[in-house]
């Protein structure tokens, strides 16, 4: 899925070329993934329109229109978007693309269908699941460490499932848990209640950091926005590799449901776990 990091470069390669740029056609192939909040067909209601802005809320992407308008992108598991000059396949799962009046396309892609494109009157956001409730923004002045200490001691659960929740911080998908815990020298099942002082300002310094650092290994990749950027990553999806850091094997554990991944050296539990993944 696309992460912060990901979403930051899309946001960023996409505001300078959409604004001032008209909608020509609407294509729809998977309506399944589009809900129109507004008393007129998606067709409609962007045909001759032209785009003002394009910015992002968390995980969502938005996009403003000169018609009072809005789009906005919740890519879920698999959504992408792609950016094209032909109107040439692009690529596995579209479902809508729009073509401007000077022959660009602008593609949403998803393999699995389970983004959602939300299309409404501009600020309207209260029909949006997850929208209005997202966290402080990791990226924004606002999170402070005195923030995030007010945060976190109000949390009993496991450290990742804190920093995976939106409703606290916005926004840390799987990828980046990771690799911040990694940072951190924490354990994924390690309970918030369980961190010292000196932990939790630890953690807080590993989230901007790793968050920086990723996007900034995204923007030097230069790949199109439709490219997961991954290869930077130290311990995600690296299961049986060596630790970066020690050379240990980097192991895989479940964590409500989701896969982690940690290295059981540099990592290790803060209270006895029922495999020795050393």
């Amino acid at each position: 899925m696309p992460e912060l990091p990901d979403l930051v470069y899309i946001q960023k390669t996409l505001h300078p070329v959409l604004p001032g740029k008209a909608i020509a056609e609407v294509h729809i192939t998977e309506p399944i993934v589009i809900r129109v909040l507004v008393p007129k067909k998606l067709e409609e209601a962007l045909i001759g329109a032209k785009f003002k802005d394009v910015y992002r809320h968390g995980p969502f992407l938005g996009f403003t229109f000169d018609n009072r308008l809005e789009i906005v992108l919740h890519p879920m598991l698999a959504g992408r978007l792609k950016l094209a000059a032909t109107p040439e396949k692009p690529g596995r799962g579209r479902c809508f693309s729009l073509k401007m009046t000077d022959g660009m396309y602008l593609f949403y892609l998803d393999d699995k269908k389970m983004g959602k494109v939300y299309l409404i009157h501009a600020g309207d956001y209260q029909q949006i699941p997850k929208y209005l409730q997202q966290g402080v923004d990791i990226l924004s002045p606002e999170f402070t460490l005195e923030r995030f200490r007010d945060l976190i001691k109000s949390h009993r659960t496991q450290v990742r499932v804190f920093l995976m929740n939106q409703t606290a911080l916005s926004a840390i998908g799987n990828a980046y848990a990771d690799e911040i815990l990694f940072d951190a020298r924490l354990h994924p099942k390690t309970f918030c209640p369980q961190l010292t002082p000196h932990e939790v300002e630890r953690l807080y310094h590993s989230i901007i950091a790793v968050m920086r650092w990723g996007i900034a290994e995204v923007e030097k990749a230069q790949q199109p926005i439709e490219v997961k950027v991954r290869d930077h990553v130290k311990v995600r999806n690296r299961k049986d590799q060596p630790c970066p850091r020690c050379g240990t094997i980097i192991r895989r554990v479940g964590v409500l449901g989701y896969d982690a991944f940690f290295c059981p050296t540099c990592q290790p539990p803060a209270r006895q776990q029922f495999i020795e993944w050393k």
